[in-house]
């Protein structure tokens, strides 16, 4: 009987201290104080957001010099559209397309800032032109918005950056801190030739950086599951990228008498296993997110997150089901490409598929390569880097104890309502990683409220922004230039 009680007490203690636990995730982000919102002519922002998309600046692999004139004609309307830009700030073409101004501060001691945009778009596949609504590059407003690739990504950055320095430059506004903006011209395609030459240049001269911003987490409703409110995603890091080639090679042969299994099907096998063997998941970065907003989540699902100590298979296996959870737990991997064979009745004497991975902070390319060579343990079958696209380690983790962070959550909070923000490992590649050896606060963060609708345009069919949200976009950075500008951290 004394084992009885003493069993039940301890259980009851540990459910008290469970209980408490999740009571914490309860309470709410402290609201900050509202500020003045300034007048912005979202209309007339929209109206050069139409123009930047009809210049068709499209990254693809092996382009020419010919294929990368729109960049060209995307500088000479900065030049026309921004004339303060144009005349005030000290302009520099990198490598041939990519732009770098510089805003001259008051006081020198400040290290400078840099807001990061890219110049060029992907393209729009053939067959995908008839399902758009409208003509993909045709910057067409109608039904309050803007419609056309690069309206999400991210010439509505560009242009909401470009439009803040025109029109405080135009006010006669000096900022404390220099400011740089920098524009990379081929971000769709890695950023080899664009920002990772500007950072270089940039390097040599011996310049530091106290905060870089670029685009990131989105201001999002609806995707996180169980939340209905909308959340500022944050990024403080970002997924590293490898594609690398499984291969194969076998004999050739007539295809009447084939072997056990051709090239094509050892590299299927091989998938197959990687499919079914993952690399391990981890709740290093989700947990973090997840508790930071908290008081937006169901009961059940506080208790379960409050006491992830108990509950960690449960949340691994739950957020595996989901795509958008599953890429914020572990390294992920896709197969992309497939190639083998050259008729039907001939057995191929080669194969492979070319495998996209996203790597989670705290492994490394390496890491990839030895776990599924592990995992596919076939002497056939060969894993090696892709020639072009090579691949690269995660991003190094920005501190949210800087100013430079703080002040940035606090615009965030001040421009959009008090929006709750979490803290966000970045999904995709982006060319502000090229920015560690000469800044150590990075932080990718795009500042539009987007839902599960409008977020699937991003890369894919009817890219839109709303006219009201691109002139929040421009609220923003207004008060965020004004900010950094003027603090001394």
């Amino acid at each position: 009987m004394a084992i009885f009680i003493a069993l039940l007490i301890i259980i009851l203690l540990l459910t008290v201290v469970m209980l408490l636990r999740t009571l914490r995730l309860r309470k709410g982000q402290p609201a900050v104080e509202p500020i003045a919102q300034e007048e912005i002519d979202a209309n007339a922002a929209a109206k050069r957001l139409s123009e930047a998309i009809q210049i068709q600046t499209i990254s693809t692999v092996g382009m020419s010099d010919e294929d990368r004139e729109p960049l060209l004609a995307m500088h000479e309307w900065i030049e026309k559209t921004y004339p303060y830009i144009t005349s005030k700030l000290d302009r520099e073409v990198v490598n041939g397309y990519s732009l770098l101004y510089r805003w001259p501060g008051t006081e020198g001691k400040l290290l400078p800032v840099l807001l990061n945009a890219h110049l060029d778009v992907v393209p729009v596949a053939d067959d995908t032109r008839s399902d758009w609504t409208v003509e993909p590059f045709g910057g067409e407003i109608r039904d309050g918005r803007v419609w056309g690739r690069g309206a999400l990504d991210m010439k509505n950055q560009l242009v909401a950056i470009l439009d803040t320095v025109e029109g405080l430059l135009a006010e006669g506004y000096t900022p404390k801190r220099t400011i740089y903006l920098a524009f990379g011209h081929d971000e769709e395609i890695s950023g080899f030739e664009g920002s990772k030459v500007m950072v270089e240049e940039l390097k040599a001269r011996g310049i530091q950086f106290a905060a870089v911003l670029d685009e990131g987490g989105l201001l999002t409703k609806g995707v996180l599951e169980g939340v209905d409110e909308p959340v500022g995603m944050l990024g403080m890091t970002e997924k590293g990228y490898v594609t690398f080639v499984v291969s194969a090679r076998a004999a050739p042969g007539h295809s009447s008498v084939p072997p056990r299994q051709t090239a094509i099907g050892i590299v299927a096998r091989a998938i197959a296993l990687m499919d079914d063997n993952p690399m391990p998941a981890r709740l290093d970065f989700i947990l973090p997110l997840l508790t930071s907003i908290g008081h937006l989540l169901p009961f059940g699902t506080q208790f379960v997150i409050a006491n992830a100590w108990l509950f960690k298979p449960l949340l691994l296996k739950r957020f595996s089901r989901s795509p958008q959870m599953n890429a914020m737990i572990r390294t992920t991997h896709a197969a992309t490409i497939i190639e083998g064979g050259v008729k039907e009745n001939i057995l191929p004497a080669s194969a492979s598929a070319k495998v996209n991975s996203r790597i989670l902070p705290g492994e490394t390319v390496q890491d990839v390569i030895d776990h599924f060579t592990k995992v596919i343990d076939d002497p056939r079958v060969t894993i090696t880097l892709d020639a072009h696209s090579g691949g690269w380690d995660p991003s190094g983790i920005s501190p949210m104890s800087h100013p430079a962070y703080l002040s940035l959550e606090l615009v965030i909070r001040q421009v959009f309502d008090n929006v709750d923000i979490a803290p966000y490992p970045m999904l995709a590649a982006t060319d502000s990683r090229y920015y560690q050896p000469i800044c150590k606060n990075i932080y990718k963060f795009s500042p539009i409220l987007i839902g599960p609708d409008d977020r699937s345009g991003i890369h894919g069919i009817d890219e839109r922004i709303s006219i009201e949200g691109l002139g929040r976009m421009v609220a923003f950075f207004r008060r965020l230039v004004k900010v950094w500008g003027e603090a001394e951290f």
